[in-house]
């Protein structure tokens, strides 16, 4: 059985339509998910280009690189933990900031990050 199972008719005129279809292609959402987030109270942001992702890609693969030359460290006591825990911790924060400012939504009166022009 459906989760929400109430349908909601909405009368638009023309301007309103437009204007709604653009904020919802901005977010990356569908009609659906975007009308629950912003009745939930929820700051939208516009979906981040493919140059982020890309970014967000590379700092994870390095993360995960840095991480296995620690673990490799560690095994044969090459080199003390505390240079490369510290460093992957920063690049951790950095993944995760991204993630916070550019993709997962917020809700109204929290301000996480910055970045205020990418509110839809």
């Amino acid at each position: 059985m459906r989760k929400r199972n109430i349908k909601i008719n909405i009368f638009l005129d023309e301007n309103e339509k437009k204007i709604f279809d653009t904020k919802v292609k901005k977010s990356g959402l569908n009609k659906s998910e975007f009308f629950r987030k912003i009745i939930l109270d929820y700051k939208l942001k516009e979906q981040p280009d493919e140059k982020f992702y890309e970014i967000l890609y590379q700092l994870r693969g390095m993360a995960t690189n840095l991480n296995q030359m620690a673990r490799y460290c560690n095994r044969y006591e090459y080199i003390d933990k505390e240079k490369f825990y510290p460093l992957a911790d920063k690049i951790q924060d950095l993944v995760l900031s991204l993630q916070e400012v550019y993709i997962i939504p917020q809700k109204k009166g929290t301000d996480y990050g910055n970045n205020k022009n990418m509110e839809i």
